[in-house]
């Protein structure tokens, strides 16, 4: 049986809901903001269908005034994956992109996400950056006493710039992570990105940049989430980051803390004795396309 593409409506929302049971045990954010994909102005959310049933979907989110836009929530019904239907999403959602001008398109997947990368890399799209990744949930696991000698400065974004322009070495890609997100290392972009972290560094006596951690809180179902994005160059600091990054997470009362890793640091992680299994050589990857070029 043939299939069709076409804009979702609020009329769709409850065959959204029913696809989105089986996804993460349930616990899928996307019914929580399809509504706002619906009436923002700056999405298109296209769904495939079989008769009347919603087998598959994806949404397309411009970052405003900006050539950059993300895919995301791409979900395909049990029963119907395998057969090229998120590819089919992917496909029309990079139409829909050059239509609107983008030349930076941004899909955001876990490394365990086989499917996902290769949808990705099918429709033509190439890794931009890789992030570490691991998680700890509550109890949080033993860990020493920060030291009272490293005094993390609180910073703003145009600060934070500042110092990434000084010392490019800290991070060498192009692009920033940060719960799930990236975006440009410039200005503009830590400005998008940081709005609303808590934005923290350590500077040695000579003024060079050691160690970046940010913070945001994410709370969805009751569950509060921790997510830190760590960057360091000392390892004695990136041990004494990470005991400050759990005391804070546990006095916001986090369920889980999640951290997004630099390359260094993602070695130096695997050391700390609390990492699972689960997580060893785990990352999170963007990748870009220039639907233009495509």
């Amino acid at each position: 049986m043939s299939s069709d593409i076409r804009e979702l409506t609020l009329e769709d929302e409850e065959q959204v809901k029913d696809l989105c049971e089986t996804i993460w045990n349930g616990n899928d954010y996307v019914p929580e903001v399809f509504t706002h994909w619906l009436s923002s102005p700056q999405t298109h959310t296209l769904g495939v269908f079989i008769a009347d049933e919603l087998i598959a979907f994806g949404n397309l989110e411009k970052l405003e005034n900006t050539n950059i836009a993300w895919i995301q929530g791409l979900r395909v019904k049990e029963g119907h994956r395998e057969k090229g239907k998120a590819t089919a999403i992917v496909c029309a959602l990079i139409e829909a992109a050059k239509k609107l001008g983008i030349r930076h398109l941004w899909y955001a997947t876990s490394s365990r996400n086989v499917a996902s990368m290769r949808v990705a890399i099918k429709c033509g799209f190439h890794i931009a950056d890789r992030t570490g990744y691991f998680r700890i949930y509550q109890p949080f696991p033993p860990h020493s006493k920060p030291s009272v000698s490293i005094v993390p400065l609180k910073v703003s974004p145009e600060r934070l710039h500042e110092l990434l322009e000084e010392n490019p070495e800290i991070v060498e890609s192009d692009t920033f992570p940060l719960a799930w997100h990236f975006d440009f290392k410039t200005l503009e972009g830590l400005n998008r990105l940081l709005n609303e972290a808590i934005v923290k560094v350590v500077i040695d006596e000579t003024g060079k940049l050691e160690a970046i951690y940010c913070l945001v809180e994410r709370e969805r179902k009751e569950e509060k989430t921790a997510a830190y994005t760590v960057f360091a160059t000392n390892r004695a600091i990136f041990v004494d980051i990470m005991s400050r990054m759990i005391d804070q997470a546990e006095a916001i009362k986090a369920d889980r803390a999640v951290f997004f890793l630099g390359s260094r640091v993602s070695e130096w992680a695997q050391t700390l004795g609390y990492v699972d299994e689960e997580f060893v050589g785990r990352e999170f990857l963007l990748y870009e396309l220039d639907p233009a070029g495509k």
